[in-house]
């Protein structure tokens, strides 16, 4: 994975991006010396033995599992998922398939409920143990399985937080088997953990070397700051930030990256929205988005930092006939792959937004894989964790967000 930044740095901006790679060079040298519980777990082996038991006991004879979580319960676990296949239209390579039940919608959980069960598993994933909407979505589950007949402890596992809450209880009274949530780890961070490793094994991943991909990235923390990649990046977005561009636009040209933008989303908004900071993160897809959204990029407002994503397509996928050369608007398609035109079409849309002095960077995998991955996901959860330092803000904590909840539970307790 290559971070380019040749075209990140304005004038606007180069004077904040010099004094954020100095300011964050302190956090640098704390994290060189004692790494955060996050930064380690690219070197954790002690949680997979019980990890591969649950995708071996769990995924007996299923051919789907339900993953039951919300937001950085899912988020992370859907991003490995779709390295193999899973949510795009070409569907999982291998395994069960996975269904991640990640919104709280009434009439689509019916319907996923609806039928024979007997060859369906669910998997629920809360820290708290308590999460109101994944706690409902596993109550339906029971209900389902035990009007079917159907035995929950080998329907149904978990992954809880340690302690006394809702969700152990539960596995107490029904039987079925749990692991442990790591302790210091909150959701959106979670990806390295069990919650994203298991279901990745499901969709045929290497969670030895997904994990791998993360050291790689975090091998580099013992050098210069200057060197370093993630603060590099995000040193450039907080640059942009200080001169008024306060929207990151994340564009990845490939169906399996598409809900890596969806995880970048919720890391970035929910890590960095604080005291009245932050910057609004969008996730984009090409090329299909360079019809819907390049429009507002090259003629709207000068006010986004641009993050490209792209991997080797040259000479992948399908051609087109030769009759195609007897129309002047085919004829230039003949003798190409769908993969040669995808990397044109990326290389044009970086061009174009370059000539129109919009900043952008290009992140550059060499393949789609297990590795590449976990360098790609460790890479952004370091850069928002030093752009929290920069920002002056807790990226570990959502004060807004459990107001929500709290609201929540108050108006349902109205409707009883």
């Amino acid at each position: 994975m290559k971070q380019i930044l040749t075209h990140a740095i304005d004038d606007a901006a180069q004077p904040h991006f010099d004094k954020m790679v100095d300011a964050l060079s302190g956090a640098h040298g704390l994290y060189q010396k004692r790494p955060l519980p996050h930064m380690l777990l690219g070197e954790k082996t002690d949680d997979m033995a019980a990890m591969q038991n649950m995708a071996d006991v769990l995924g007996d004879g299923a051919a789907r599992i339900l993953i039951l979580g919300t937001g950085g319960s899912s988020l992370g676990a859907q991003v490995l998922a779709q390295v193999h296949g899973a949510l795009t239209p070409a569907g999982q390579m291998g395994g069960p398939d996975l269904i991640f039940v990640d919104n709280l919608d009434a009439e689509t959980y019916a319907r996923l409920l609806a039928g024979d069960l007997s060859a369906s598993r669910f998997l629920v994933v809360s820290k708290s143990g308590g999460t109101a909407e994944t706690m409902m979505q596993a109550g339906g589950a029971l209900l389902a399985l035990q009007k079917q007949g159907l035995d929950v402890a080998r329907h149904m596992g978990g992954i809880a937080g340690r302690g006394d809450n809702a969700l152990r209880r539960l596995a107490d009274t029904y039987g079925f088997a749990l692991l442990d949530h790591e302790d210091e780890i909150g959701g959106r961070f979670s990806v390295f953990t069990n919650v994203g490793l298991l279901p990745a094994i499901w969709a045929g991943g290497n969670a030895q070397k997904i994990r791998a991909g993360a050291a790689s990235v975090m091998a580099g923390l013992s050098g210069a700051a200057a060197d370093y990649g993630p603060l590099l990046g995000a040193a450039a977005q907080l640059a942009h930030m200080a001169a008024g561009r306060n929207i990151s636009v994340m564009m990845a040209y490939a169906d399996r990256l598409e809900r890596l933008a969806f995880w970048y989303r919720q890391l970035w908004a929910e890590s960095l929205g604080k005291l009245g900071k932050g910057s609004v993160p969008v996730n984009a897809l090409g090329p299909v988005d360079q019809h819907s959204q390049m429009q507002l990029y090259m003629a709207g407002p000068d006010d986004k930092f641009y993050t490209v994503l792209t991997h080797a397509t040259r000479g992948q996928g399908p051609g087109v006939p030769d009759s195609f050369a007897d129309d002047e608007g085919l004829a230039a398609l003949v003798g190409h792959t769908m993969g040669n035109l995808v990397d044109a079409e990326a290389r044009g849309t970086m061009d174009t937004l370059v000539e129109a002095g919009r900043p952008l960077r290009h992140m550059a995998l060499s393949a789609i894989d297990d590795e590449a991955i976990g360098a790609l996901l460790m890479h952004f959860q370091l850069e928002t964790i030093y752009a929290a330092e920069g920002l002056g803000v807790d990226a570990f904590d959502q004060p807004a967000v459990e107001a929500g909840k709290i609201r929540a539970k108050h108006y349902l307790s109205e409707m009883a």
